[in-house]
């Protein structure tokens, strides 16, 4: 294996870093679903390759996740989920506040 150059080192720091953070982490999850990664990349009036960049971005960054931690990106997958339930269960609980209607 070859000896890491200081930009390498640099950037697995500032992955373990961002991977630290439950913020961070909300953000870089925010930004792998606008890559679309997983998605067949839309043909329209030549923008396939937009689409196809993104998603060439969004899997270099989950290349980088799991070099780092292999478990990261399930974690923030895990975490997504239960931001969503979490805003599901508040959007469907009443506002104790209102009068109810007579």
């Amino acid at each position: 294996m070859t000896a890491k150059t200081r930009e390498e080192q640099e950037l697995d720091l500032s992955t373990e870093f961002v991977l630290s953070e439950p913020r961070a982490r909300e953000f870089l999850w925010w930004v792998l679903s606008q890559c679309n990664v997983y998605g067949a990349p839309h043909v329209v009036n030549g923008e396939t390759g937009i689409h196809i960049g993104r998603r060439i971005i969004g899997v270099t960054i989950i290349d980088q996740l799991n070099h780092i931690n292999p478990t990261a990106y399930a974690q923030m997958m895990i975490e997504a989920h239960n931001r969503a339930e979490k805003r599901q269960r508040e959007d469907n609980v009443p506002n104790a506040s209102t009068p109810d209607d007579e």
